[in-house]
C-alpha cells in the first residue's frame, strides 16, 4: 500500500499514452460485453422458468409442413400433458415488408393459447372479448406502443403463405416475456382458406412435471413415426435454438471474436508497459541502489499494468450498463425481438470482463516487470550516463 502513490504517479506520467492505452481497453471491452451477453441470452428463458414445461411438436421434415389436427386429441390422452394448443405462422406483411414491421403473427386458439403460455397476462380488454371476435386480436403491449393502437382498432394483415387478407380488430392486450406478438382466432383462416382446414404448424404443449418432459418427445414421435406425417417434438428451447442454429455456429464466432478482441487489449497493453519499462530503466537502477528489492520492483511495475487495465475495464463495464437499456430497446423493436426478450446484465459477463482486464494486465506487465527487476544495477546506470 506504500507503493500506490508512487505507481498512481508514474501510472500518468505520459498522459496521453495512459489515456490512449485505458481508450484502447475500453471499447473493445464494451464489445466483449454486448457479444457475452448476447451468448448468454441464446441460452436464457425468457419466461423466468416456465418454458421448460413447454413441448413442440411439428412435422419431422421441415416447419413449412404442416402436421394433421387430428393429432391433438392422440397427444392429449398421453400421461403428463396437462393442455395442448395450436400456433400456426401467419406470416404476411402489416404496412409493408420492411424490417420495422415486423412482429410475429400467429394463428392460435383463444380459450387455450394463455393455459399453455400461463406467463402472459392480459392487461387490456379481456381473453373473453378476444374470444367472442372470430376477428378478435390478442397484442402484445409493446406492439400496442409503438403503433399507437387501441383496443377496438383495426389491424389488417396481408398473408403470403396464406392467400387471404386479415382485418384483425384488437380485443386484448397481454404482457409477459415477449410483448411484440399478434395472436389470432386460427378459425379465419380455415374459413377463409380451406386446404388450411385441418392443418397444424405447430402443437404447444404443456407437461406436467420434468418426468413428462424427458418422456413425452419420445412417445409422441415413436407414435406418429409409420405415418404420412412424422412429427419432431423437442423442448421450447431446442425448438428456439434451432433457429440460432440456422445462422450457422453463433456461439464459436462470437466466442473467437471475443477471444480475438482480448488478444488486441493484451498487445496494446503490452506495447505501453514495454515502452514505460525502457524509459524508466535509469529510474530503477536508482530505485535498487537506495535499497529496493527486486519483488518490490516487480511488484511496482506489474501493479500499474494491472491498474491501468482495471481503470479500462471499471470504465469499459460502466459504459455497457449505461448503454444497456438503449441497446435492449433497440433490439425489442427489431425483428430479433423475440429473442431479445431475454436479455439483461448477466453478472457472469461482467465478472468475465473484469477477469479479462486482470489477466491482460498480469500478462501485459509480466514480462516488462520480470526484465525490469533482474537488469543489474550497472546497466541502468549506464544508460544514464
Amino acid at each position: 500500500m506504500k507503493l500506490l502513490p508512487f505507481v498512481l504517479k508514474n501510472l500518468f506520467r505520459k498522459r496521453t499514452r495512459s489515456v490512449l492505452t485505458v481508450l484502447s481497453v475500453v471499447l473493445p471491452l464494451l464489445v466483449i460485453c454486448v457479444m457475452g451477453t448476447l451468448l448468454l441470452a441464446l441460452d436464457a428463458d425468457p419466461s423466468g422458468g416456465k418454458g421448460m414445461y413447454r413441448l413442440v411438436v411439428r412435422h419431422k421434415v421441415s416447419l413449412a409442413n404442416f402436421v394433421p389436427e387430428a393429432y391433438r386429441e392422440r397427444i392429449r390422452q398421453m400421461p403428463g400433458v396437462k393442455e395442448v394448443t395450436v400456433l400456426d405462422w401467419f406470416g404476411g406483411t402489416y404496412v409493408d415488408a420492411s424490417a420495422k414491421n415486423m412482429f410475429a403473427r400467429f394463428g392460435a386458439e383463444p380459450e387455450v393459447l394463455l393455459k399453455v403460455f400461463d406467463e402472459a397476462t392480459v392487461v387490456g380488454g379481456s381473453q373473453a372479448d378476444w374470444a367472442a371476435d372470430r376477428a378478435g386480436a390478442l397484442v402484445g403491449e409493446r406492439l400496442v406502443k409503438k403503433y399507437g393502437w387501441k383496443l377496438g382498432d383495426k389491424v389488417v394483415l396481408v398473408g403470403d403463405i396464406f392467400p387471404v387478407t386479415l382485418e384483425l380488430n384488437v380485443r386484448a392486450v397481454y404482457r409477459g416475456s415477449d410483448e411484440t406478438g399478434l395472436y389470432f382466432d386460427r378459425r379465419y383462416v380455415e374459413e377463409a382458406v380451406p386446404w388450411a382446414k385441418g392443418q397444424v404448424g405447430t402443437f404447444w404443449i404443456k407437461a406436467d412435471g420434468p418426468e413428462a418432459v424427458a418422456r413425452l418427445p419420445r412417445q409422441i414421435d415413436a407414435t406418429f413415426e409409420n405415418t404420412p406425417f412424422p412429427t419432431k417434438t423437442e423442448t421450447e428451447k431446442e425448438f428456439q435454438n434451432g433457429f440460432v442454429s440456422m445462422l450457422g455456429n453463433v456461439k464459436a464466432v462470437v466466442t473467437s471474436v471475443c477471444l480475438a478482441i482480448a488478444l488486441m487489449i493484451l498487445f496494446i497493453s503490452a506495447n505501453t508497459m514495454a515502452m514505460a519499462a525502457r524509459e524508466r530503466v535509469t529510474e530503477i537502477a536508482v530505485l535498487r541502489t537506495l535499497g529496493f528489492r527486486r519483488r518490490t520492483i516487480l511488484g511496482m511495475v506489474l501493479g500499474e499494468a494491472v491498474l491501468l487495465a482495471l481503470v479500462g475495464g471499471v470504465l469499459g463495464v460502466g459504459l455497457f450498463v449505461l448503454l444497456f437499456p438503449g441497446l435492449k430497446e433497440g433490439l425489442l423493436d427489431s425483428p430479433m425481438a423475440g429473442f431479445a426478450a431475454a436479455i439483461r446484465v448477466f453478472p457472469a459477463v461482467l465478472l468475465w470482463a473484469f477477469a479479462v482486464t486482470v489477466l491482460v494486465g498480469i500478462l501485459s506487465g509480466i514480462v516488462p516487470a520480470v526484465r525490469a527487476a533482474r537488469r543489474p544495477i550497472t546497466e541502468g546506470l549506464r544508460q544514464a550516463g
